[in-house]
């Protein structure tokens, strides 16, 4: 286990790429998270407080806030995209936080489901102290009754990188959901 998963963090990383087919669609359906996870270090902590998840027809909508506790900001960014971010939802093979951390060493998470709406803003840069709070979504349909998790980033940290952290990394989160498929 890496120094940043031993830290509460579940994967830092560069864009990858993962994909989920066969599987039966999600319902209509909310679902009341209330996760308090931290995607930082003990010392430079980035705490991620996870509301809810609203599944629409052909809509799904995350609403959660974190906050940069580190010592320096970090800029919100999906290389190559200008204006971007890979904030979304990203469906599993399985539940297990080993999957997770095996595919982030591959290289091979992508976001399925990639946000393309954000209230209030879309986040750029987040200076040290300073708090999200909000919701972001995106279309399509989600899959049923595999683990579908959350996924923050690409945070770039401005100026050097303290220890534990990585020069561009996801935040994912440690737990996932399983939706109920449509009737």
């Amino acid at each position: 286990m890496n120094r940043a998963a031993a830290a509460g963090a579940v994967a830092f990383l560069a864009a990858g790429c993962g994909s989920g087919s066969g599987v039966p669609v999600a319902s209509p359906q909310v679902l009341r998270l209330g996760w308090h996870e931290d995607c930082g270090t003990k010392a430079d902590r980035l705490p991620i407080v996870t509301r809810r998840l609203v599944i629409g027809r052909g809509r799904w909508r995350v609403d959660l806030s974190f906050r940069n506790e580190t010592r320096i900001g970090l800029y919100v960014i999906r290389p190559h995209f200008p204006g971007q971010t890979f904030f979304g939802l990203e469906p599993f093979r399985t539940g297990s936080l080993e999957e997770v951390r095996r595919r982030a060493a591959l290289g091979t998470v992508h976001v399925e489901a990639l946000a393309d709406r954000f209230r209030p803003y879309r986040p750029a840069l987040i200076s040290p102290g300073e708090r999200w709070s909000g919701s972001f979504s995106g279309p399509g349909a989600l899959p049923a009754g595999v683990p579908v998790r959350v996924v923050l980033g690409r945070f770039v940290p401005l100026g050097p990188v303290p220890p534990g952290l990585y020069d561009g990394f996801l935040c994912i989160s440690r737990r996932a959901v399983r939706l109920s498929a449509g009737r």
